[in-house]
C-alpha cells in the first residue's frame, strides 16, 4: 500500500473512515447496499461488472470494481484500479462518481 507523502486533514479524514461497505455474492449476482452497481456471473469465474460493458473479469476484479464505485475517496482506489489495469479516474469516469 502506498502512504501519501503529505497527510493533510482531508487524507486523515479518509484514513479514519469507517470500513467498506461488504460486496455481498448473492445467487449469479455481485451486489452492495452501498451502490446501485453490480456484476453479474458469466460462467467459469468470469463477471461482468455494469459500468465496464465488455470486460469479463475476475472475482477479485469484479469486488474492485465495485469497491471503487462505493468508495471513490478511499487510500485504496489506486490499487484497486490497478488489478483493473485502469486508472482511479478512469474506473470513476465510468462508474459515474466523483471525488
Amino acid at each position: 500500500m502506498r502512504l501519501p507523502e503529505i497527510w493533510t486533514r482531508e487524507v486523515w479524514a479518509r484514513a479514519a473512515a469507517p470500513t467498506i461497505p461488504a460486496v455481498c455474492v448473492v445467487g449469479s449476482r455481485m451486489i452492495s447496499d452501498a451502490t446501485e452497481h453490480r456484476a453479474d456471473y458469466v460462467g467459469l469465474d468470469r463477471w461482468v461488472v455494469d459500468f465496464l460493458p465488455g470486460r469479463q473479469l475476475s472475482s477479485t476484479q469484479a469486488k474492485a470494481a465495485l469497491r471503487i464505485a462505493m468508495a471513490p475517496d478511499r487510500l485504496e482506489v489506486d490499487r484497486w484500479a490497478a488489478l483493473l489495469g485502469m486508472t482511479a479516474a478512469e474506473v470513476r469516469g465510468y462508474a459515474g462518481v466523483s471525488v
